[in-house]
């Protein structure tokens, strides 16, 4: 397969991390076909800049399929990037720009590749990662206080990578893994000086080509492994994040509004849930939906589910943002959840009694992937009734569709043994897709889910802010994330 596709250009930008880049090398060794592509280190001039090349030296030697560059001066990340692509690559390749604190997978280049030439439209495709912010896999956990180690991913993308479509269409590409056509680059350049000495450089280069015509995508089906160690050490980093995300919205005043419709519409169903599809704990976990109004009925039922609960399964309350104060009173000690948590899913989400409004539908169809509806809209035949809850009536058909089962309510405990028998059965993905997107298109054709496509000048003055005063910005979100 490798000598059939058009060859590539592996630029490893070197900067530190030591550790870090031994292990690039390594795995590069392993996995990439020299025969027909080649990899150039380029050396940035960091704090321990002869220690590293004595150690690059060590481990290619006279190897053929590598050429080491060492600069005069440091240039920064988008410099140096932009010298060893635009100036040292005369290849007329493909190029992958790749993060020296990663570990590539076997089958990542080829994968890459052929999603690359799939269509003359992609320009830009990265893999898959651990830690690689919307290319993480997976990107929202069961349980986001668990560390996401390595081999997590690597078990999880090796369950689900083939239930995925093999690429994925979003706004920008991670630029730990950046194979860009050459094409991209004969035409636009490479980097941007604005994002030296470097953030925010790949997402511009990635809205550039987009105004084009050009799309970036997330090749599904090939993983990267990466440490993501911090390039610039006390207030830099943050500074520079801050000031180059006020660059990018006042270029791609939508940029925002494009990575909410990302996540809310254009990922594949099984990767939203992903982390459901092969568990990693022994534990259930439920989101259990109550009314807006929270009835003494509806709180003893709530109670009575809580109770029941054993200790492997694991219930969050999700309750209206207006009855929180009255959850934490009813159900002391509990985990309560308003609407759900964005990067939280469960395995089953349970809407104990009808759902009124499609906000709330909404939120049910972003927490899990199965549903169990308990005392859905009674089915009453009198015109007065059908009036006065037409709504609630319609919600349901959209619920009774893709609803794994629907009961009367008997007790917490009945209610745990239905959890356990849906958690046993399998997801099925094209009826989980069908779901997803039905309910997705709704909110979006009724308003429900807006995408803005201005930034306010609010935003940019924040971001402005922040740049200047970083330690500020995260304690205020401190303070705020504890309620004080």
């Amino acid at each position: 397969m490798t000598r059939d596709r058009r060859p590539v250009t592996i630029v490893v930008p070197v900067y530190d991390d030591l550790p870090g880049l031994e292990r690039c090398i390594e795995a590069l060794l392993e996995t990439v076909d020299f025969s027909v592509d080649r990899v150039v280190l380029a050396n940035d001039v960091g704090p321990r800049v002869d220690r590293i090349e004595e150690r690059i030296i060590q481990l290619v030697g006279d190897h053929d399929g590598f050429e080491y560059t060492r600069n005069d001066r440091n240039l920064g990340f988008v410099g140096n990037c932009n010298r060893a692509v635009l100036e040292l690559d005369r290849t007329g390749n493909d190029v992958l720009l790749l993060n020296s604190d990663t570990v590539p997978m076997p089958g990542f280049l080829d994968e890459m590749t052929a999603v690359l030439a799939s269509d003359d439209a992609i320009g830009v495709v990265c893999a898959r990662s651990d830690n690689a912010t919307i290319a993480s896999f997976p990107y929202a956990r069961r349980n986001p206080r668990a560390n996401l180690a390595p081999r997590r991913t690597r078990e999880l993308h090796g369950r689900t990578k083939y239930l995925l479509p093999r690429h994925t269409v979003s706004p920008v590409a991670m630029g730990f893994c950046f194979l860009i056509r050459r094409e991209m680059i004969d035409r636009f350049g490479l980097f941007d000086e604005a994002f030296s000495p470097g953030y925010g450089e790949e997402n511009d280069f990635c809205l550039r080509i987009n105004e084009h015509g050009f799309t970036s995508v997330l090749a599904n089906r090939a993983l990267v492994l990466h440490t993501g160690s911090t390039s610039f050490s006390g207030d830099r980093g943050p500074s520079l994040r801050l000031e180059h995300e006020r660059i990018l919205l006042e270029r791609y005043p939508f940029y925002g509004g494009a990575i909410a419709l990302f996540l809310a519409r254009y990922r594949d169903a099984v990767d939203v849930f992903a982390d459901a599809f092969l568990p990693d704990d022994d534990v259930v976990r439920v989101a259990l939906h109550v009314p807006s109004d929270l009835t003494n009925e509806m709180v003893a039922r709530v109670r009575s589910t809580l109770e029941a609960a054993p200790e492997d399964v694991v219930v969050t309350v999700i309750v209206p943002k207006t009855q929180v104060r009255v959850a934490r009173q009813a159900f002391p000690g509990s985990a309560i959840a308003v609407g759900g948590r964005p990067r939280q899913i469960f395995d089953v989400a349970v809407a104990l009694g009808a759902l009124t409004t499609f906000a709330q539908l909404s939120a049910l169809n972003a927490n899990a992937p199965r549903w169990i509806l308990v005392d859905p809209v009674s089915q009453d035949l009198r015109w007065a009734h059908a009036v006065a809850n037409h709504r609630a009536s319609a919600i349901d058909r959209i619920l009774r569709r893709f609803e794994n089962q629907s009961t009367t309510w008997h007790d917490g405990a009945e209610l745990v043994r239905l959890i356990r028998a849906a958690v046993a059965t399998d997801i099925d993905p094209a009826a989980l897709r069908a779901r997803w997107h039905a309910v997705s298109d709704i909110a979006e054709a009724t308003g429900l889910l807006v995408h803005r496509a201005t930034v306010s000048i609010r935003r940019l003055t924040a971001l402005t802010f922040g740049a200047r005063s970083p330690r500020l910005v995260a304690r205020l979100r401190s303070i705020a994330g504890r309620g004080l």
